[in-house]
This record gives structure tokens, C-alpha cells and sequence, in this order.
């Protein structure tokens, strides 16, 4: 996948995920939800464009890791909201298979980068 495309989708699930918990903002409990997920959410985008900026291989895996944390952090929180009932499952299901994929690539992306060139 090319670095414009990821850069493209990890912005895109940081402004789906934030507007579908944006409904939460009234709730004191969802208030804090939201923001963790606004948090973790864009800190995928914003983590993967600055390892698109990398100085090196090493460099490169320890910020594409960082990707793969905040994809699963949101999508534990994206899970919590749902276990929580503040959100339905099909509000967020999409974003939960987003975030697990994303997180899946930049793992593989990690050992690939960590690998040793032959």
C-alpha cells in the first residue's frame, strides 16, 4: 500500500471515529470516553505521518509501532463504549474492523522494517 493511501485512510478513521462518539459529549462518562478515543484515534494518523518522516529502518518500526498501539487502544475503547451501552455495536462495528486492520499492517509494516537486509 502506498504511504499516500495509509496517510489518507488513518486520517479518515480518526474523523469517523470522533464523529461516531461525538453523540457521547453530553454524558459525563461519555465525555471522557470521547476523549480518549479523540486522542488515540487521531494519534494513529498522526503517529503513521510521522513515520513516514522517519531518519532510519529503527526509526521507522518505533513510530509505526506507536500506530499499531493507538489503533488498539481505540478500538478497546470503541469496545468499551459498545460493552457500556452508550453506543450500538453497528454504530462503531466498522471502525472496530478499521482499527484492527490498521493495527494489523503496521505490525507487519514494524517486523518488515525490523528485519535484517539481505
Amino acid at each position: 500500500m502506498r504511504h499516500d493511501n495509509l496517510r489518507e485512510r488513518t486520517f479518515r478513521y480518526a474523523v469517523a471515529s470522533i464523529k461516531a462518539v461525538r453523540p457521547l459529549i453530553t454524558d459525563p462518562l461519555g465525555r471522557h470516553l470521547v476523549g480518549q478515543v479523540v486522542r488515540s484515534s487521531a494519534a494513529v494518523g498522526s503517529n503513521y505521518s510521522s513515520a513516514c518522516h522517519a531518519k532510519s529502518r529503527p526509526d521507522f518500526a518505533a513510530k509505526i509501532s506507536i500506530v499499531a498501539e493507538e489503533a488498539s487502544e481505540t478500538v478497546l475503547w470503541l469496545r468499551l463504549i459498545v460493552e457500556l451501552e452508550l453506543l450500538k455495536m453497528a454504530a462503531v462495528e466498522p471502525l472496530i474492523l478499521e482499527g484492527q486492520e490498521l493495527a494489523a499492517i503496521a505490525v507487519t509494516s514494524a517486523r518488515t522494517a525490523r528485519r535484517p537486509r539481505t
